[in-house]
């Protein structure tokens, strides 16, 4: 029993030895520098709703250059050109330090099981059958990856009610449950 990130990680781990980089245990050290150069009034806008909305996005699979492509009808917590400022520097600092967030994780799990078939054969090899708990909380990052785990095979169970959906801010939508079987036309209900 694991969570998404704790798989991904220890998959990156199996394939690759150790992820490229340290994981942050937090974003809001790094956003608060960067909020910090934002022009008034948005300077003293709360790290934490700078750190909410990358995680939304990168959850969205979202990159700094796609961000405001990808706001249909989302509002951000600062003008969107703004933030997809904070999103680039965050991106770009982040990666001269070395280090990971959170969503990293599950984008180079996806990456290492798109781009290599032979580890992705060996996924399917191990494990044959997943359970996620309280799927209505799936955002696209993790639903990705659970359908390369899955692939082609029906040994799914899934455990959610989509009246409990709490972590919408970061990107998560109980869609993907209530879809489930366009998702995995392979299982019986």
């Amino acid at each position: 029993a694991r969570t998404f990130h704790s798989a991904a990680f220890a998959q990156l781990r199996w394939f690759r030895g150790e992820p490229p980089g340290r994981i942050l245990a937090s974003k809001a050290l790094m956003l608060r520098q960067i909020g910090n150069t934002l022009p008034m009034p948005y300077k003293f806008r709360p790290a934490v709703d700078l750190a909410t909305e990358v995680e939304w996005a990168k959850n969205r699979r979202l990159t700094p250059e796609t961000y405001r492509r990808g706001l249909n009808g989302h509002e951000p917590p600062i003008p969107d050109d703004l933030m997809a400022r904070v999103f680039r520097e965050y991106e770009r600092r982040k990666e001269a330090s070395g280090a990971l967030d959170f969503e990293d994780l599950l984008g180079l799990a996806i990456k290492l099981l798109e781009d290599e078939p032979e580890a992705l054969a060996q996924v399917h090899d191990r494990y044959h059958a997943f359970t996620v708990d309280e799927y209505q909380d799936v955002n696209l990052l993790q639903q990705t990856l659970l359908e390369l785990w899955v692939g082609d095979r029906d040994e799914l169970c899934a455990v959610g009610d989509d009246y409990q959906s709490i972590y919408a801010f970061t990107g998560a939508t109980p869609e993907y449950l209530l879809a489930l079987p366009q998702h995995f036309p392979n299982r019986s209900e």
